[in-house]
């Protein structure tokens, strides 16, 4: 009976991959968007400085750097990613204009991001990979059917 299952298990194990890949990627959107809607009623903005960039593209642009600003909690150093339109002018020393959580300074985004785009390319990954699971689910239960079809004792499918 066993290799009747044989091609049940990879679909099933296709499905639970891409269904906790999709999961997952959907809570870190989730929690994005809350952050930065926390940052847009609650936040405060300054002005941080750059001390290095952390990340470039493969053309040479910045993608992330690490900044320097004043809370009133005492000095923070933070990375944030960077738009497309800093990315040419950061470098140590630049100034960059960022919302920081008060109760947690650490917590810290470029103001350009606020409105949530930031999260935009994992939720659609979320949508995408969720589609593949729903995908393996519906192979896995058309092989879960094939598989339960009663067979007559020479294998012909019986009617």
């Amino acid at each position: 009976m066993a290799p009747r299952w044989g091609r049940v298990r990879p679909a099933a194990g296709g499905f639970l991959v891409f269904a906790v890949m999709s999961g997952y990627m959907g809570w870190q959107a989730a929690q994005e968007y809350e952050l930065v809607a926390g940052l847009r009623e609650h936040g405060r903005r300054t002005d941080a400085t750059v001390v290095e960039v952390t990340d470039r593209s493969e053309e040479g642009r910045a993608l992330s750097v690490a900044v320097r600003f004043d809370a009133p909690s005492g000095p923070v150093q933070a990375h944030v990613d960077l738009p497309s339109g800093l990315a040419d002018d950061a470098r140590p020393g630049a100034v960059v204009p960022v919302a920081y959580d008060p109760a947690r300074p650490t917590e810290v985004r470029q103001v350009a991001f606020l409105d949530g785009r930031d999260a935009d390319g994992t939720r659609t990954g979320a949508i995408v990979v969720g589609l593949l699971a729903a995908g393996f689910l519906a192979g896995t239960t058309r092989e879960v059917l094939r598989v339960r079809r009663p067979t007559e004792p020479g294998g012909a499918v019986v009617s």
